[in-house]
Parts: structure tokens; sequence; C-alpha cells
């Protein structure tokens, strides 16, 4: 029933014009969305961030989209949690849904289909749930056939922690009594709107672990792309969170 439903899809398809430009991490921005590389795009989701977008453009022929959920854990039990993958035109049209739930163990969807021209599409990732309980998981996007176009894809490199968080763990010698949000940016420094600057280095690219020093306070820190940085040894609670 899936695979009829993704080949209608395709059938259904009007023809979009391309997006431009590249992304370095999982995208919280609809009109900036990540476009998917080649092999496993893998992500995770928290429905207290909100949902993350990738794109991917495509010609006349065959293509398969896999999808894999696996749901995170509440102090170390199993969490069913529903994510949805949702199929949009670039101006944001909503086309189909596929809702993957996950108790804990890996859920897949594989769907195979024709596309009847040339375009792109956008997938939106988005969580279920209540914000107060915090929920999602990891996710991998993956496409295959001759169909699939990869341009404009590039794999991220250590500039993929650039952007604004909220910092969730206040240091005693920050402003902790309003809310406070910190900027890394591309040259590798760090600003606090409450004035504090410093300065982030990547430690290690391959297990996105970065350094980030400002004024005496000093962290290791693990990047989840679209969800933010956390301590090395404890993913649970962010550091500094993502903001949209």
């Amino acid at each position: 029933m899936v695979k009829n439903l993704w080949a209608r899809l395709f059938a259904a398809v009007v023809t979009a014009a391309c997006l431009g430009g590249t992304a370095a991490a999982q995208s919280l921005n609809a009109q900036a969305p990540t476009p998917l590389a080649p092999g496993l795009n893998q992500g995770t989701i928290d429905n207290m961030v909100g949902p993350q977008y990738w794109s991917f453009r495509y010609h006349k022929g065959q293509g398969t989209l896999h999808i894999g959920f696996t749901s995170m854990g509440l102090f170390g039990n199993p969490q069913t949690t529903t994510v949805r993958f949702i199929l949009r035109t670039p101006s944001g049209q909503v086309v189909a849904q596929y809702p993957v739930t996950s108790s804990g163990q890996m859920a897949e969807l594989n769907m195979p289909g024709n596309f009847p021209g040339s375009g792109t599409y956008v997938i939106e990732v988005a969580p279920t749930g209540m914000a107060l309980v915090r929920g999602g998981g990891d996710y991998t996007i993956s496409l295959a056939g001759p169909a699939i176009d990869y341009a404009g894809a590039a794999p991220a490199g250590p500039e993929r922690i650039v952007g604004t968080y909220s910092v969730m763990v206040c240091p005693p010698d920050f402003d902790c009594q309003a809310s406070l949000s910190i900027h890394f940016a591309p040259d590798g420094t760090v600003q606090t709107t409450d004035g504090h600057s410093g300065t982030w280095r990547v430690f290690d690219p391959a297990s996105m672990i970065y350094t980030v020093v400002v004024g005496g306070d000093r962290w290791s820190l693990k990047l989840v792309p679209g969800r933010g940085l956390f301590g090395t040894n404890d993913l649970s609670v962010p550091i500094f969170q993502a903001v949209r």
C-alpha cells in the first residue's frame, strides 16, 4: 500500500523550480532545507526544538526513498514515539505524510516509485508529543535510483556548529536572570546576549566534539545537529539548545 501511494505520488508531481544553496547541518528553517547527500543522511529529532527540513532534486525516472527511525529512551526506558515525514513542494504544499512509529527498535519505510519529470521536494521531519516531555529519536534518510540528483549536496564540516543557541545550563558568571542566547560565528568566535565573548574550535571532527571557551568557563561539547550542544558524557540535557 505504501509502495502504491509513493508511486501515485510521483505520478502526480507538478514540476517545480530547484532550490539553490547548500547547508552544513540539519536545517530548522523550512525556507532553507539541507540538500540530501548520497548515502545515509542522519539526524536526531527533538520535540523541544521542532521540525527539521531536507530537500532533494529529481529528474524523470525511478527513485527510492528509505526512512529509518529509532525512538530515544526516557530514564533508560524505551519510549513509543511517532515521527511524521512530510513531503512538500518548495512552496510548502503538503503532498504526502508518512508517520513512522518506534518503541526503541528501528522502524523502516522503503518507498520506490517513478518521477514523471524534474523538480524538487522538501522533506519535513516533524516530532509529535507534548513539549513538556522530551521526545524524539534518531533517524536516517537515503535516496537511490537514476532519477535522483545530488546537485547542491555537500558534506558538513566543522562549521556545522555555526548558529544561535539558547543557554540551557547557565554558568554562575553569566546573567542567568534573563533568557540567554549564545552565537557561534564562522570565524571561531562566540558571543552571548549578556556581553560575554569567547572562542570555539573543533577537537574531533568525526565525533563532532568541540572545545568552547567563554571567559573562565570551558566546555567539551558534542554537537547533535538539529538539537544542540551536549556534554560529552550526557546526551539527555543540552547545554546549548538549537534555536529555530
